[in-house]
């Protein structure tokens, strides 16, 4: 189903990472902890960081369909994170359906080098964008989870 073994371990991946997310933004929700106080819009509230962990993970697939010009046109295209956190687990399960729909195109070819300015600026090559869809549910989850208490702090913290 997969043209390249890099891009659906990337795929699984964000798959279990994503989903991870889902449930401790979920049981972050349920024990009503604070965010800590910021300006960063996507800290305001739990629904603000759950739309935003979402819509970035359907903004990396679509960064990458434009990047490789084969536009991601087949999915919700709301960009309201309230409205898409109220979502919930269809947008998630839309964004992860779409992610395989997607992503079983790319080549390995299409990974590197060839580097692309991504939204927020930064130069990255498609590999680099997959890697970093992955990680960024992951640091949330364990944001959400040292909120909550549930991770002990590493040494370095």
């Amino acid at each position: 189903m997969f043209k390249s073994n890099a891009v659906r371990s990337c795929v699984e991946l964000h798959e279990i990472e994503l989903s991870r997310f889902y449930e401790t933004w979920e049981a972050f929700r349920a024990s009503g902890t604070p965010l800590p106080e910021t300006a960063d819009p996507a800290y305001q509230s739990a629904d603000d960081l759950g739309g935003h962990v979402f819509r970035s993970a359907r903004s990396y697939l679509a960064w990458i369909g434009e990047c490789v010009t084969r536009p991601v046109t087949d999915i919700d295209e709301d960009t309201d994170r309230l409205s898409i956190a109220r979502k919930g687990r269809a947008f998630v399960d839309q964004v992860l359906a779409a992610w395989r729909r997607h992503l079983a195109l790319l080549e390995n070819a299409e990974l590197a080098p060839t580097v692309y300015q991504s939204r927020w600026g930064e130069g990255y090559n498609i590999e680099q964008m997959l890697e970093h869809a992955v990680v960024h549910p992951m640091r949330h989850r364990i944001q959400l989870e040292r909120l909550m208490g549930q991770r002990a702090p590493s040494p370095h913290d």
